[in-house]
């Protein structure tokens, strides 16, 4: 899936309809069939202490003054709409995005990661390079970002960070803060930073590539309906939303947990297949954590 800052925010309006786009910015979008109450249930085991809230988004604690997110979490930019013209089942609608410029690095002097209600103060955030080199063509490369706290946190256990390229094809739980709602009722997504989990599957792995490897895993919302996915529906299937950036991508082996991927982007990219199945069939990208451990061991020196 493609990633554009240019469409971080949207709005679109096609049949009488109005929705929030989460495209770069992005606890979740669940399944219509279950309720939110074994997400959030699912959210606060024990094993994913270590993802908590940071600025507008959310983080996982891999050291004891280090937190893992997303880069795009920590750039600002001035914004301008721009409408454009298409069809959506044979309708004529228009779609509302918002045009980004004047990229820069978001102040931290009033920043706080906050894990399981208790805030610790940042000290620093390290953005990847190649992150910020990609802001002039729009971002989206690299998007991972290292954070310092000022003083170490001792109450919550850090998440283990994987370092093998076998993610392709895991059984993998999501977790963040952020939007949530019923795939198949978009009008019901609201942001309410409630920390929720899901579970999908790592349906292909790709994106640009650093030190030979590719960068981003991606994960299909799949109908429970849906018998052409590329995987059978979880349990607890969902797609990450507004709020989610910075999150966690664990899966499970043997008794440990591992992290394998940074929330980077959901949203819309098939406005003809939202308009038939919610965000049921949409796309989640995660950076991908083993193509980073080399960078991440050396900023934490």
């Amino acid at each position: 899936m493609g990633h554009s800052r240019e469409t971080l925010t949207g709005t679109m309006r096609a049949l009488g309809l109005t929705v929030l786009v989460f495209s770069a910015s992005v606890a979740g979008i669940i399944r219509h069939d279950v309720p939110e109450k074994k997400y959030l249930a699912l959210g606060r085991q024990k094993q994913f202490d270590c993802v908590g809230q940071i600025g507008g988004g959310s983080g996982v604690l891999v050291g004891a003054k280090y937190v893992l997110s997303a880069a795009h979490c920590f750039i600002d930019s001035d914004t301008k709409p721009d409408t454009s013209d298409t069809v959506l089942n044979g309708k004529k609608a228009k779609v509302i995005s918002y045009v980004l410029s004047n990229y820069r690095v978001t102040g931290i002097s009033k920043m706080y990661a906050t894990f399981n209600g208790r805030k610790v103060k940042v000290k620093r955030v390290t953005i990847h390079p190649r992150y910020l080199d990609s802001l002039a063509t729009g971002g989206g490369s690299c998007d991972i970002a290292l954070i310092e706290l000022e003083q170490p946190v001792t109450f919550v256990e850090p998440g283990k960070m994987s370092s093998t390229f076998d993610e392709l094809h895991s059984d993998v739980t999501g977790v963040g803060y952020g939007a949530s709602g019923r795939a198949d009722k978009p009008e019901s997504v609201k942001l309410g930073h409630k920390k929720i989990a899901g579970e999908s599957v790592v349906d292909s792995v790709g994106g640009p590539e650093f030190e030979n490897h590719e960068t981003m895993l991606f994960c299909e919302f799949v109908s429970p309906n849906d018998k052409t996915g590329r995987h059978v529906a979880r349990p607890l299937e969902y797609i990450c939303t507004g709020g989610d950036s910075g999150g966690g991508l664990f899966r499970q082996k043997g008794t440990d947990w591992e992290l394998i991927g940074i929330c980077s982007r959901a949203g819309i990219k098939d406005l003809q297949q939202f308009m038939k199945t919610g965000y049921y069939g949409q796309t989640m990208g995660w950076t991908r954590v083993s193509a980073f451990t080399g960078w991440i061991a050396e900023q934490m020196k």
